[in-house]
């Protein structure tokens, strides 16, 4: 194994930056993609952060939310990776305290109200208020229960896709 230099995790941060960010812009291109490619983009942030380190994730993370508020179509997908993006470095620190699936449950509504609050009212999205406006408050509480769900799915899939990168994707790969 090669000797891990600064210019080689520069190297594997932009290629990984550059796959997010197709994935932000996939978000915008179909329709119904448009919280499901934030979410992609962000497990992008596990092989940055256990081949570079946390604060390498961080300047990963802060390039790709910059980034895809200024490029991405759909501001939707970016504003939700700005909110979500660092959860797979998060998830850690998360797990340790007692009672963590309040915690983290926590950390997914209040992130979840303040991101929509933002793009509602803040830096307001005209489609998305449109839509808001047309579902109907008790549509929007299954929707938000139905996100809760997929927010466990998602965290128990971070961690089933660590091991598979721990177990047969980094012995593969000869330049980390």
């Amino acid at each position: 194994m090669r000797r891990k230099t600064k210019a080689s995790t520069m190297a594997l941060c932009g290629v990984l930056a550059a796959v997010a960010l197709v994935c932000l812009f996939l978000g915008g291109a179909v329709a119904v993609a448009s919280v499901a490619c934030p979410v992609l983009a962000s497990l992008i942030l596990i092989p940055v952060a256990l081949e570079c380190g946390w604060k390498w994730g961080l300047v990963w993370y802060v390039a790709v939310s910059i980034l895809g508020l200024l490029l991405a179509p759909m501001k939707e997908s970016a504003v939700l990776f700005i909110a979500f993006g660092t959860y797979p470095m998060l998830r850690k620190p998360l797990g340790r305290l007692p009672l963590r699936r309040v915690w983290k449950q926590l950390y997914f509504n209040g992130v979840l109200f303040v991101a929509y609050w933002i793009m509602l009212f803040v830096f307001p999205i005209p489609e998305l208020k449109g839509e808001f406006a047309e579902l109907g408050k008790w549509m929007l509480i299954a929707m938000a229960v139905m996100a809760n769900i997929c927010f466990v799915v998602y965290d128990i899939l971070i961690g089933r896709i660590e091991v598979i990168y721990f177990s047969r994707i980094r012995p593969k790969l000869r330049f980390l």
